[in-house]
């Protein structure tokens, strides 16, 4: 993919080319730069019967996410959290590797049913398919989404939850769900809300 492949696929992808547009007018900082690594893959190190003591393994490590998901270094430092959390409780014993390595398991937890949930939905993933669970989740989502546009409480649960600075779970608080089953406020808007003076402004 080159400069002119990302201009298209802006223009060609999104609801609406405008993107496109903007991106086309303006000066790249850069060069594109692309991703090649976009496997999901988890190494359950916090299932093993028998530990070293003294090891703890996280970050990349442990787990690996398409990039387009962002939560790489994000999952890292929770894990780095854990790690801290646990020598700040219980300090340091026999079992002190063992113990970080099942939190830093649970920190990788959300991250990954995301990212594996979501791609295994694609065609031609390699890997278990999606369970009839992972289809439900997927419809929710898609609606929460939809009415994320028109709610700013559901927006900001979303992206709350996406940028993994609260728990998952915020998505199927009761209030996040009524909202959801309800719906969007107003159908989304067919034109970009920018005014010909906003957009004189960008492309300039």
């Amino acid at each position: 993919m080159d400069a002119e492949d990302f201009v298209r696929f802006a223009r060609e992808a999104v609801r609406h080319p405008v993107v496109g547009d903007l991106i086309a007018d303006a000066e790249p900082l850069t060069d594109m730069v692309t991703a090649h690594g976009l496997v999901n893959r988890r190494r359950f190190f916090e299932k093993n019967k028998q530990w070293p003591a003294g090891l703890v393994v996280l970050g990349d490590a442990v787990a690996t996410y398409n990039p387009v998901y962002g939560h790489g270094m994000s999952v890292a430092a929770l894990g780095a959290r854990a790690m801290r959390d646990e020598l700040d409780g219980r300090g340091l014993g026999a079992d002190t590797g063992r113990r970080i390595q099942r939190a830093i398991g649970r920190t990788v937890e959300p991250a990954w049913t995301t990212a594996s949930g979501e791609d295994c939905l694609y065609p031609n993933v390699t890997g278990a398919g999606p369970t009839r669970m992972t289809l439900v989740v997927r419809r929710y989502v898609e609606r929460l989404t939809r009415t994320a546009i028109s709610r700013p409480d559901v927006a900001e649960a979303l992206i709350d939850a996406m940028t993994l600075s609260v728990p998952m779970t915020t998505l199927v608080a009761p209030k996040i769900v009524l909202a959801t089953l309800r719906g969007p406020r107003h159908s989304p808007a067919a034109q970009p809300p920018v005014t010909a003076e906003e957009r004189s402004a960008l492309s300039s």
